[in-house]
């Protein structure tokens, strides 16, 4: 087996090759350094050159493809060229905006970011959720107004449930109580999802993500949005729902979320109007999120799946369904 490099799943890319072999092709300062912070869907590394730190974001192989990647900086820039507020892509010294990586386990690609002015906040205002739900309508408006025909995915019912529900079975091959019923229910969203209009302005590009992590906020309350991976089409109703699905994640009582969710609604509806039925089909969104990230976590993408998936997570995971379930009379059977 001399000269033989056994095949891997998913390597983690040297951050002094990184420095090497890609900073070059970048107009950066020196000194140059690259740390790993991040490894997900995406490692994230943070670069410093000279005084200034940028994100480099390498995709893991097989998550999205090069058209995919071309269209979120397309989106970007376009967003950017229309005032908006999001965190710029840095171009490369020829123009290009992605780099081509030849990892062990197959083509990998990075892009280099500028980062978001300012500070996470986890404890949002009001007044910064209506800001937040300003600045998500913006982003709506502005993608159905960019010249570019975007080639992206649906974010429809196969990708919220089909797909994810697929690699919950995988990981869960237990089949319990919390497995049988979290499948009736996603069934019954499916059936409900079908039959929902696919027509502007109501559907379109949707950010995918639109939750407090992905926005960071300056000492004046100016915001900036980034993180684009999750853009696809799809109902804006679900780009809407993400914001309050992560108030039920994070746990948060409920006059905090009814008050930050009206805040956040208040300021899109300054801007454009709010999708048709939002409160109606809301719930059908809580639990399609819910089950996407359920399908992220068991997602065998490494070989090695989480250690904690087992059935006290998959209970964790359902408790949300359950309590929506109760309280929505859309979500019953």
């Amino acid at each position: 087996m001399q000269g033989f490099l056994f095949p891997v799943r998913s390597s983690v890319l040297s951050p002094g090759a990184l420095v090497a072999r890609v900073l070059p092709c970048y107009a950066l300062a020196e000194p140059r350094q690259c740390r790993l912070i991040a490894r997900g869907v995406n490692d994230t590394y943070r670069v410093t050159a000279g005084a200034d730190a940028f994100y480099l974001r390498v995709s893991v192989h097989g998550w999205r493809t090069r058209d995919d990647l071309d269209a979120e900086l397309a989106l970007v820039t376009d967003l950017r060229g229309r005032g908006l507020a999001v965190a710029p892509v840095v171009p490369r010294d020829d123009g290009e905006l992605l780099t081509s990586l030849p990892a062990p386990e197959g083509e990998r690609f990075a892009v280099l970011f500028a980062p978001a002015p300012g500070e996470s906040v986890p404890d949002l205002t009001p007044d910064l959720a209506h800001a937040y739900g300003r600045l998500a309508a913006g982003v709506h408006t502005g993608a159905d107004a960019a010249p570019n025909a975007y080639r992206r995915f649906p974010l429809d019912e196969r990708h919220l449930l089909d797909g994810p529900l697929a690699s919950i079975r995988a990981a869960m091959v237990d089949g319990d109580e919390d497995l049988i019923f979290l499948e009736r229910v996603a069934e019954r969203v499916r059936g409900r999802l079908g039959v929902l209009p696919c027509a502007p302005p109501d559907y379109g590009l949707c950010h995918g993500d639109l939750h407090p992590g992905n926005v960071r906020f300056d000492a004046a309350g100016e915001l900036t949005l980034f993180d684009f991976d999750c853009m696809g089409y799809g109902w804006r109703a679900y780009d809407l729902t993400v914001f309050l699905w992560n108030a039920y994640g994070e746990r948060r009582p409920k006059r905090w979320r009814e008050t930050r969710w009206r805040a956040f609604r208040r300021g899109y509806q300054e801007v454009r109007p709010l999708p048709e039925g939002l409160d109606e089909v809301m719930p059908l969104f809580l639990v399609a999120r819910q089950v996407w990230l359920m399908g992220l976590d068991c997602a065998d993408r490494s070989g090695w799946p989480p250690q904690w998936i087992g059935p006290e997570w998959l209970q964790g995971t359902v408790r949300p369904i359950r309590t929506w379930v109760a309280e929505y009379p859309i979500l019953a059977g």
